[in-house]
Order: structure tokens, then C-alpha cells, then sequence
């Protein structure tokens, strides 16, 4: 990161409640998203912002990286799939990152997404509810 010159910044939300979750997992989706970030992104910035909202966490990762085409959105969280372009051919990657983390996202009872202007950067986030403790006797 350091020799592409590229900035890390981080926007954490203050009224984050504690939830439960495999923080292994988790750790390692929040990794896959900031790794990508940094392999398509030249120049700029990285962000990482947490929020919290009604009964749920969002986490966001956004770039002003090279983006995504509208086109080639649907095929982000699918198996084996890597998008044809000349810049991700040469980073290398199995294609299974995004799809570990919809799975781990998924098995949490969350939702992961993505939104993109191509030349613009890219936001790629997850959502993760909040559980509510019950009282146990």
C-alpha cells in the first residue's frame, strides 16, 4: 500500500453495540475486501466505515480505485468467476475471495454487496444483524 502511496482511512461509527459473531471469519472477510481494494486501486484512497443503524452493523470498504463495469456486477460473488480485465489478470487471484465471504456473510445471517462507478472506485460492504440477548433463567 505503501508503495502505490495510497492513503488508509478509517470512519468508525461511535454508537457501535457489541454483537456476536466467529471474529475469525469475520476478520477474514473484512481482509478479502481490503486487499482488493488495494490490488485495483492505483491512486487515492481506501476507507473503511462501520455504522450502525436500527438492528443492524454495516461495514463498508470503498476505493477510488479502477471499478467495475454495471455489466460485470452480477458476477461478483459467483464461483470461479474473475472479471476480464488486463489490471486483474496481472494481480492473480483464485476468484474465491468474494465468494468465502458471501458464504461466511451469509452463514452470519448478513448481507454482503457491492456498488461501483468503473474509472471511479468502488464501495463493497456487509451487513450483520444484531442480535438481541434474551434473558435466560
Amino acid at each position: 500500500m505503501a508503495e502505490k502511496g495510497l492513503t488508509l482511512t478509517t470512519d468508525l461509527g461511535s454508537n457501535i453495540p457489541n454483537i456476536q459473531f466467529d471474529k475469525d471469519k469475520i476478520t477474514q472477510v473484512v481482509t478479502n475486501l481490503v486487499v482488493n481494494a488495494i490490488k485495483f486501486t492505483e491512486k487515492g484512497s481506501i476507507t473503511i466505515k462501520t455504522s450502525s443503524t436500527g438492528n443492524i452493523v454495516k461495514l463498508e470498504v470503498r476505493d477510488t480505485g479502477i471499478g467495475i463495469k454495471e455489466t460485470d456486477m452480477p458476477k461478483l460473488f459467483q464461483k470461479f468467476s474473475q472479471l476480464d480485465r488486463g489490471l486483474e489478470r496481472k494481480t492473480g487471484g483464485s476468484g474465491l475471495g468474494l465468494v468465502i465471504s458471501k458464504n461466511i456473510i451469509d452463514k452470519h445471517g448478513g448481507k454482503i454487496g457491492a456498488e461501483s462507478v468503473c474509472g471511479e472506485g468502488s464501495t463493497f460492504y456487509f451487513i450483520l444483524p444484531i442480535e438481541e440477548r434474551r434473558n435466560r433463567q
